[in-house]
């Protein structure tokens, strides 16, 4: 220390000296104020005028309708649930009564036919599949449960909290199929459209954040969610010349629904210094921030034309963002041939029931994975309830996906590949699940879970549970060999995750139903065996303990996936009635 004044003292009595300190002082500013400006002004920096915007909803029909009556008026603030407009559509109401007369004829022969074979006891009694009459019946009453429904939807509500854009038709007019009879805008706007031009050098990526604000000083932070990959001429209004015309990219950028702009209302996109596009975390993630969240469980509906075949056992989902829908399974299905339903967010079954080609028979199937343009499903691997096994249930199988076109790539008998890679493992984990998996009732191998990551798949074990509330997840290393030559080399099996998760109060065991991966992150599923009560967990790379997510009181959560927009853990029940829930990242652990 002594040392250091020293020098100082000699510094500035020999080299500056004591008449020029001012002078150096003066020249010591001048560097630092230099180099300072040479950072802002080599910076990037952005400034774009946009208009605060929001997508407008519109009511429409895929056939001719009629207005009955209309309840709202342009501009009118409207809740979600609220009526909108009575409809009409006399076309429909002629098929429903054509349809409940051959309904009523088509019943009324198959009585009077039943009482002829109790007087004529020689005519054998016809299985309903192989009656013509009560197959015609069966397809009459779907056809009634179609045009009533449609009929239902001709009293249309409200889907959102807004204002009413628009009304283009009147009582008494009829409108024509697709026409927009109303449009909804929310009340705030959600999103900025803006523009960069063409003369200026930036570095606007999706996902950067940017500060948004206006002339009356109200301001936010939003993401970019799209960036224009060609030139195109930027809207006079926007024009700092309007005189001037000008090009650039188009900018898209999310901001939160609780904000003070306008509909309608020219802001101000700033990035200054190049230093980040917002100063806050990612809209994605921090949107749970901006509007606190309370999920609650709902019931997923399924159309008459699935039920009418079988009732779906949901067991797993993933998301498709080609089609912005959820690819659901079933644990079974009719003559066990396995079918892709498609489920949009709000847990609405589509009608379609897409096939496997190539994929005729499949048992068990647990869980549903997608990597690029692949899906991939595993069963079981676990023997019948009388302790048979089966191949169908032993499967894990690669599709080939092109849109909503399914093609099997290739499969494999996992289960057998799989004990025989650690059958003499060194590994005594890998070798006591290798004594347990006997194929019994209560010792057994059991996977209820899965993803594939790279050429690494992850399998999440419901049994054999080793140690009371501990979980086990392997990895299989060499994915596409193992597929391809059927069998698995014993080193490419370890142990990927051994943990322990415990639910507070809870003293029921816990079992494995779902996994998957976000990052370097794993979410987990799990569900008790004894108690009502399901649970979502978290575990970070290493980590020897669970994270509890959340907590339900409801059984067999049975499968998770992450959908984008907004950036969400879906999770499917496998009730009685099947159940989903939508649980936004960042949320607070609690029961529901």
């Amino acid at each position: 220390m002594k040392t250091l004044k020293a020098f100082f003292k000699s510094f500035f009595s020999d080299v500056v000296g004591h008449d020029n300190r001012f002078l150096f002082g003066c020249w010591c500013c001048a560097v630092v104020s230099i180099l300072c400006f040479g950072l802002v002004l080599g910076t990037d920096s952005v400034s774009i005028l946009g208009v605060a915007e929001s997508r407008e909803y519109h009511v429409n029909f895929d056939s001719s309708v009629e207005i009955k009556h209309v309840h709202v008026l342009p501009n009118q603030i409207v809740k979600k649930g609220d009526l909108l407009i009575e409809l009409s559509q006399a076309d429909l109401d002629l098929q429903l009564r054509t349809l409940r007369a051959r309904f009523d004829r088509l019943s009324a022969e198959i009585k009077l036919r039943k009482q002829i074979s109790l007087l004529a006891r020689d005519i054998p009694h016809l299985p309903d599949s192989a009656d013509p009459l009560q197959v015609e019946l069966n397809d009459t009453k779907r056809e009634i449960d179609l045009i009533e429904s449609k009929l239902r939807n001709l009293f249309v509500f409200s889907e959102v909290d807004g204002a009413v854009g628009s009304v283009n038709f009147k009582d008494g007019e009829k409108a024509p199929a697709f026409a927009p009879l109303i449009t909804l805008v929310p009340i705030n706007p959600t999103y900025v459209s803006g523009y960069v031009n063409e003369n200026l050098r930036s570095s606007v990526k999706v996902g950067q954040t940017m500060v948004v604000s206006s002339v009356a000083g109200a301001k936010v932070q939003g993401q970019v969610i799209s960036v224009g990959s060609r030139i195109v001429p930027i809207p006079q209004r926007l024009l700092r010349i309007q005189s001037l015309p000008a090009w650039g990219r188009e900018v898209v950028l999310k901001i939160p629904e609780s904000n003070e702009f306008l509909l309608g209302e020219k802001v101000t996109v700033r990035h200054s210094w190049g230093i980040t596009l917002f100063s806050t975390a990612q809209a994605d993630e921090s949107e749970t921030q901006w509007e606190p969240t309370h999920p609650t469980i709902e019931n997923i509906h399924f159309p008459a034309q699935i039920t009418d075949q079988f009732r779906p056992e949901v067991s797993g989902l993933v998301y498709l963002p080609e089609v912005r829908q959820f690819a659901v399974i079933s644990d079974d299905y009719p003559n066990s041939r396995p079918l892709i339903l498609l489920m949009n967010q709000h847990g609405e079954v589509a009608e379609q029931m897409l096939p496997i080609e190539g994929l005729d028979k499949m048992e068990d199937i647990e869980s549903i994975s997608v990597q690029d343009s692949y899906l991939y499903l595993l069963s079981s691997l676990s023997a019948t309830k009388k302790s048979h096994l089966k191949k169908e249930r032993q499967l894990f199988v690669k599709i080939k996906r092109d849109g909503l076109k399914f093609q099997l790539e290739k499969d494999m008998d996992l289960r057998t590949a799989l004990l025989d890679a650690i059958k003499n493992s060194s590994d005594r984990v890998l070798r006591d699940i290798y004594s347990q998996a006997q194929g019994g009732r209560e010792d057994d191998l059991e996977v209820e879970g899965h993803f594939v990551k790279g050429d690494d798949l992850y399998l999440a074990l419901k049994r054999p549970i080793l140690f009371k509330n501990q979980g086990i997840i392997l990895r299989i290393k060499a994915l596409e060999r193992a597929l391809t030559k059927g069998r698995i080399s014993p080193d490419d099996v370890t142990v990927a995750y051994q943990f322990q998760y415990q639910l507070p109060n809870v003293d029921s065991e816990i079992y494995l139903t779902d996994i998957i991966s976000e990052g370097d992150l794993v979410y987990v599923a799990s569900s008790c065996r004894d108690e009502q009560c399901s649970a979502l967990w978290k575990l970070s790379p290493g980590a020897k303990t669970a994270e509890l997510v959340q907590e339900f009181n409801v059984r067999k959560l049975e499968g998770i996936a992450v959908s984008p927009n907004p950036r969400q853990i879906y999770g499917v029940f496998d009730a009685k009635h099947a159940k989903f829930i939508a649980i936004p990242f960042l949320t607070a652990k609690r029961r529901e």
